[in-house]
């Protein structure tokens, strides 16, 4: 869907130009890459008795105009509204905006202009950023990942199957550990399914890797097909998963995206310094409720739970429709893929 976004001053200054030259509307928009009637809209509002503004006027004009009429988001109440409730959800300003913009194409708005209306000066009393998932007081923080290496029986992801990459079909995990302060042993293990990105969480007293693994081992199930880590130590037991495993390169816990990005958001729900011996199971399969019911952009904004279910169907009734032999056929080949 495409979004309408303000001219900016050196598409006046091409305008300005153009009219001088003495070009007729259409040949403007054509060259600007505008429609017709954003440059006819254009050339009324910043035009005085002689003409067209000189850009750098025009520019000055709009900023002002705009200050004075406030942002699209304090203009329209209904909008206004429904950033307020969806934000309370834990909707993140991109799918607020994906999902409002498609119930009403003609007031559509962009994540942006919800950021920037968080992060106003005159909206700072409203505090609108510490509902958004990453809850950041000033935008551009980041933060620093730790990094570990040396583990037995390792498979570089690099040599990862294709079909994993391009999340074609479900069933393709990444893991990794989560930590509060004041205590670096209990920690929550984040599992996420890569095309749907459904995710489970698990609460542990201990980061050893046996406890660990057999956790993953019980909540991924059968029907697991991989899974890809860090290199972090609470993985060594990763054989006994008896699936394909994969590790990132030592320092790049960027290549297990999906599970990274999860972890960013799961950081609402549990900030760094709740005390991890508050945190129960129960609160976790809340919290993980709430993340697999949310839409996502990625998804189309559909939810996590809405894309795992359709595609576990859609490669049960593949299956079905083959006869036992075939099915055998085409689970040892798949098997085989995979290992190699």
């Amino acid at each position: 869907m495409a979004y309408y976004t303000q001219l900016k001053e050196f598409e006046r200054i091409r305008i300005f130009e153009c009219l001088k030259s003495g070009d007729a509307l259409d040949a403007i928009a054509q060259k600007i890459g505008r429609h017709k009637s954003t440059v006819s809209r254009e050339i009324a509002r910043n035009s005085d008795q002689i003409g067209y503004l000189y850009p750098s006027e025009a520019q000055k004009r709009t900023a002002t105009r705009k200050a004075k009429h406030g942002s699209k988001v304090s203009r329209n109440a209904s909008l206004h509204a429904y950033i307020l409730k969806k934000a309370l959800f834990g909707w993140s300003p991109v799918v607020i905006a994906g999902c409002w913009s498609k119930a009403h194409p003609n007031q559509s708005i962009c994540a942006e202009a919800i950021y920037q209306f968080a992060y106003h000066v005159k909206n700072k009393a409203l505090a609108l950023w510490k509902l958004f998932p990453r809850a950041k007081k000033r935008r551009g923080i980041t933060r620093k990942h730790r990094s570990t290496g040396g583990i037995m029986h390792r498979v570089s992801i690099h040599d990862r199957p294709i079909e994993i990459e391009a999340r074609e079909i479900v069933g393709h995990y990444e893991a990794d550990l989560m930590f509060n302060s004041g205590s670096q042993s209990a920690n929550v293990l984040t599992i996420i399914e890569r095309k749907s990105r459904m995710v489970m969480l698990v609460k542990h007293d201990s980061k050893h890797s046996d406890p660990i693994i057999e956790s993953l081992k019980n909540r991924l199930g059968k029907s697991a097909k991989s899974c890809t880590f860090d290199n972090g130590k609470e993985f060594a037991m990763h054989y006994k998963l008896d699936i394909p495993t994969f590790f990132c390169d030592p320092g790049s816990p960027w290549q297990k995206g999906s599970v990274e990005n999860m972890n960013g958001l799961l950081r609402r729900y549990l900030p760094f310094s709740l005390d991890p011996r508050i945190i129960t199971q129960e609160y976790l399969d809340q919290v993980a409720h709430i993340m697999n019911n949310t839409p996502r952009k990625k998804l189309g904004f559909l939810t996590p739970s809405q894309v795992f279910k359709q595609n576990l169907k859609k490669e049960n009734r593949v299956k079905a429709a083959l006869p036992a032999a075939e099915v055998s056929f085409y689970q040892t080949i798949r098997s085989v893929t995979l290992q190699h």
